[in-house]
């Protein structure tokens, strides 16, 4: 082992030993952060294995941006107490940039399962589909959309926070069957209270039971749902079914996957069972 550390390594070996450019070594050591272990009689620089261990913190370091400035700092007098301290400080900054990616990767992974979902969606159709039992999440409080949009937009971000999760999780709003029965849901003039759900294994959730359900993808404004439900209506009568739930409007990347609001596709499901009607 004695041998191997008394190795020296040109700068091209050692940033290939290290898989970075030689052009990297060359800046660290214009900028005095990260200098060659010597020169050779011929002007050459040589590094040695000592220094891969250095060499590797600065580039973990800079990896979470640390400043230059701040590395030259350090490494002109370390010591174990400010190498703990730094640590502890980028250790911080590292959790917050994971759990940043990881909402980035939810959202992701949820644009490409409802994009394949709508790519096969047909509009103004309803569908009945066996579903297996899911856990959702309704606010503790019901959405009144007298209120402003600055106001709902708050009250959606408020509990969507309290997941821990982004607004653009997969939800929207849950209306229950009552609303339905009564024919609220077909009036375009009516605002209907309802909660805010997503789709989420949190404390708070409930589940959403097994079974069939009627599945309708509308797309259009908000306000032309009544015809979306219009259609839903007839359908459960033709068919001889009868709502068994409560009724879920998801709002399928609106804004990010349609330009015009008439573009917009909104999947309404709901719970079914037979008619026990004569």
């Amino acid at each position: 082992m004695k041998n191997n550390l008394e190795k020296t390594f040109s700068t091209g070996e050692f940033a290939k030993l290290l898989e970075v450019s030689k052009d990297t070594l060359l800046y660290y050591d214009k900028i005095d952060l990260f200098k060659p272990a010597g020169t050779f009689a011929n002007g050459y620089r040589y590094y040695t294995f000592d220094q891969i261990d250095q060499f590797m913190a600065i580039q973990s370091l800079r990896a979470v941006d640390l400043p230059i400035k701040r590395l030259k700092t350090y490494f002109d007098a370390p010591t174990l107490q400010s190498l703990r301290e730094l640590a502890e400080e980028q250790h911080k900054k590292v959790k917050m940039e994971i759990e940043k990616l990881k909402d980035i990767q939810q959202f992701l992974k949820q644009t490409v399962v409802l994009t394949m979902e709508m790519e096969s969606a047909s509009f103004g159709e309803v569908f009945i589909k066996s579903l297996p039992a899911e856990p959702v999440v309704y606010s503790v409080d019901q959405v009144d959309w007298n209120k402003s949009d600055e106001e709902t937009m708050e009250q959606s971000n408020s509990f969507f926070k309290t997941l821990g999760l982004k607004s653009i999780a997969a939800g929207g709003d849950v209306y229950p069957k009552e609303a339905f029965l009564r024919g609220d849901l077909m009036h375009a003039e009516m605002e209907v209270p309802s909660y805010f759900f997503c789709h989420a294994d949190a404390p708070l959730a409930k589940i959403k039971p097994a079974g069939d359900y009627a599945i309708l993808y509308h797309q259009g404004t908000y306000e032309s749902l009544n015809t979306a439900y219009q259609i839903l209506r007839t359908f459960l009568e033709t068919k001889q079914l009868e709502i068994d739930g409560d009724i879920y409007e998801e709002y399928l990347l609106h804004s990010i996957a349609a330009k015009e609001e008439e573009h917009y596709i909104t999947k309404i499901s709901v719970k079914v069972k037979e008619s026990h009607l004569e």
